[in-house]
């Protein structure tokens, strides 16, 4: 029987519309009646997801919440941060330096919300796509070597940011987990922090072993989870990579991928 469900947000639990559909809601309190851990696994930050919890009833002293690709574990009832493997405000002042070097836009997540040096399209893409206001400040006098910095994102057009990560020195590369999460978007993180390390955290808080888990995603951020689950499922609409390395691939996100995957497995 499987005891842990880990749902990833953009592309698969949500639909075109940025919406959670009916049918996905259903299958997953009924997931819940059955006894299931359901756990949402995102890329975003807490402020990114924080308002989808009631809509999926997630929100108790016994549930939890994966944000920020594994860096970051919150129990929902009072967004209680229990696991934490992200970077510092060290790590946000080297990439902010490289990100004026090369001309990429960038912001920072931390636990309260996502900040960055100055307004861009990308400061307001943030705000508008993913629902997380960014606030303007200082890097290099507001933010302090030790804050936490949950994850950093520098984004660029898809073939000018191509040319930009080849562009980035290899040391970079070595220090820290750079993947891509949108064809727009490079993805900053601890280097030993990924989907598939939140996942073993709290699965091993919770005493569930790994043939127990499902994990569902549509990434490339998503790999490591489905690689590490007893059972990875990709979503139709996932990239190639993420299908190859999966052992069942479900509907896509506008026909109920999630709740068709839940219904076969679970139910």
């Amino acid at each position: 029987m499987y005891k842990l469900l880990t749902v990833d947000m953009d592309g698969t639990l949500l639909n075109s519309n940025k919406c959670i559909s009916r049918a996905n809601k259903e299958a997953i309190n009924k997931a819940i009646e059955k006894g299931v851990n359901v756990v949402i696994t995102s890329g975003r930050g807490l402020k990114g997801l924080d308002s989808f919890l009631e809509e999926v009833n997630l929100r108790g002293e016994n549930q939890y919440l994966i944000a920020n690709n594994g860096g970051t574990i919150y129990r929902t009832n009072n967004f209680e941060c229990i696991a934490y493997k992200g970077l510092r405000g060290r790590d946000l002042a080297k990439a902010h330096s490289l990100s004026k070097k090369l001309g990429i836009n960038m912001i920072a997540y931390t636990h309260e919300g996502a900040i960055a040096a100055e307004e861009s399209e990308f400061t307001r893409f943030e705000a508008e796509y993913v629902g997380t206001p960014v606030k303007i400040v200082n890097i290099n006098s507001d933010v302090k070597a030790d804050d936490e910095i949950t994850k950093i994102l520098f984004s660029q057009t898809e073939e000018l940011l191509a040319q930009k990560m080849l562009e980035l020195p290899k040391e970079f590369y070595s220090e820290y987990n750079a993947v891509k999460t949108m064809p727009t978007v490079l993805e900053i993180m601890n280097k030993d922090c990924n989907k598939g390390y939140g996942v073993k955290v709290l699965a091993d808080k919770l005493g569930i072993k790994r043939e127990e888990i499902i994990c569902i995603g549509d990434q490339a951020n998503d790999i490591e989870m489905l690689t590490y689950a007893g059972l990875g499922i990709a979503m139709g609409n996932a990239i190639e990579e993420l299908k190859n390395i999966a052992q069942y691939i479900t509907l896509d996100n506008d026909n109920d991928g999630v709740a068709k995957a839940i219904e076969k497995f679970i139910l």
